[in-house]
């Protein structure tokens, strides 16, 4: 019996590292913002309001806890939405479980499933970010989605999704959005 279950844990070893090398984030590697850009062109998804981590952030965040109580560490597959007083109203990062859990669909803004840090502000995410985010007073929701090359299906799926399902959801309800693509790859210093 102990050999059939060695045998069992070795075989979904052997499945998990097997689709997490086909379809799952791969170490980050250092690139350039060029190669970022041409990544979301060659996926054909919109290369409007992307934005950068500021120089040497990428390691900076790996010393964040991405939310109340949890280890340490970057979760480079998440959303967060802010409203227009810059206040955190939702996190999601794909740690959590799946996106449908947050009622993704059905509700603005999407559930929480873990509790945030409802004291973080859009003014302290902006200090992780090169550029400037650009909104106006009538500006109701922030969005920043977090992508990077090195996340391969599973992040270029996220990106896409989350970003198609907030601007309907905007265009249906009439508020204003402002969606911002934040990159986190490694980025070389030019």
């Amino acid at each position: 019996m102990k050999i059939v279950k060695i045998f069992i844990i070795i075989v979904f070893s052997i499945i998990i590292v097997g689709c997490s090398f086909v379809l799952g984030i791969k170490e980050p590697t250092k690139i350039s913002k060029e190669s970022a850009i041409q990544y979301l062109e060659k996926h054909n998804i919109s290369t409007e309001n992307v934005v950068f981590l500021k120089d040497n952030y990428f390691d900076t965040l790996q010393t964040l806890a991405f939310k109340p109580n949890w280890e340490l560490g970057f979760r480079p597959v998440q959303f967060k939405v802010f409203n227009s007083d810059g206040r955190l109203i939702s996190q999601y990062s794909s740690c959590e479980g799946p996106l449908k859990k947050t009622l993704f669909k059905d509700t603005f803004p999407p559930k929480n499933l873990n509790p945030i840090d409802t004291s973080y502000t859009l003014y302290e995410e902006q200090r992780l970010i090169e550029d400037s985010l650009k909104y106006n007073k009538s500006t109701d929701y922030i969005v920043i989605i977090y992508w990077a090359t090195y996340t391969g299906v599973i992040g270029r799926r996220f990106l896409i999704k989350t970003e198609k399902h907030f601007e309907k959801h905007f265009k249906d309800n009439k508020n204003q959005i402002k969606i911002y693509k934040l990159n986190t790859d490694n980025i070389i210093n030019e």
